[in-house]
């Protein structure tokens, strides 16, 4: 009988400590909670000098926004902006391109991310410039005005080196009169990142967005139109026309890779 309750202990003993293993292994291949997202934006909106000629001549040239919209005049030709980008930068993700030779793809910061879609929070910025010294509609609006469709080509930050990386803007801009085609562009910016993570990156995206914007206010300048009879057309009222090819004189920008 002793025997008996002897090989039973041993037995339950034996049990439990594989079950024990059992539960070591589980709980060691179970995912590492992730550490909190770090979130970015492109911050206050600054508005280049071009834009503000004329305005206010006691604003410098990248004032914040709030400083200087009142003091437009608004004596320019109304516009209607829109802003797109392709699927891959219709998201979150701060993207970052290692050098050629590492093969130049496009790849995403782990536990970073923008506060909206780069071409939301691009979009947002790019009205406030362009606000200053005309009325910005958005693309549906039923009101007659040229239509102005910035399509986002490239953003992300390139990295040199391992210590060195810089924030790379692209964008193709298309004017539109109704279903007319006024003028292309394709306009490009790059800005030096202070440091090589994806703080630095955002802030060089930051200066680099700046750029380009003011480079899309100088090619608009003479360019937009008074609103036109062709613009009052009721299938042009509502909606912007679909994106040409025509006259366009594009860089290509590589997507990621998935």
């Amino acid at each position: 009988m002793n025997n008996s309750k002897g090989r039973l202990v041993t037995w339950l003993f034996s049990l439990g400590a594989v079950l024990g293993s059992a539960v070591l292994v589980a709980g060691c291949a179970a995912p590492a909670p992730s550490g909190a997202l770090a979130r970015f934006d492109l911050g206050p909106p600054t508005i280049p000098a071009s834009a503000v000629a004329g305005a206010n001549g006691a604003a410098g040239a990248n004032a914040p926004a709030s400083d200087v919209a009142a003091a437009g005049a608004q004596q320019l030709s109304p516009l209607k902006v829109v802003v797109n980008a392709p699927s891959w930068l219709d998201s979150d993700m701060i993207y970052y391109r290692l050098p050629a030779s590492e093969g130049d793809q496009a790849r995403v910061y782990a536990n970073s991310r923008w506060l909206a879609s780069p071409a939301r929070l691009f979009g947002d910025r790019l009205r406030a410039a362009l606000s200053v010294d005309r009325v910005v509609l958005a693309a549906g609006d039923p009101a007659a005005a040229p239509a102005l469709r910035v399509e986002l080509e490239e953003f992300a930050q390139y990295f040199d080196s391992t210590s060195a990386s810089h924030g790379v803007v692209q964008v193709r801009a298309t004017l539109f009169d109704g279903p007319k085609l006024l003028a292309q562009t394709t306009l490009r910016a790059q800005a030096p990142a202070a440091t090589a993570d994806a703080a630095g990156g955002a802030r060089a995206l930051a200066t680099a967005s700046d750029a380009v914007q003011k480079q899309l206010i100088q090619w608009l300048a003479g360019r937009v139109p008074a609103p036109s009879a062709t613009t009052r057309a009721p299938a042009q009222s509502r909606a912007l026309p679909a994106a040409s090819s025509v006259g366009s004189s594009s860089v290509s920008a590589s997507a990621p890779s998935r």
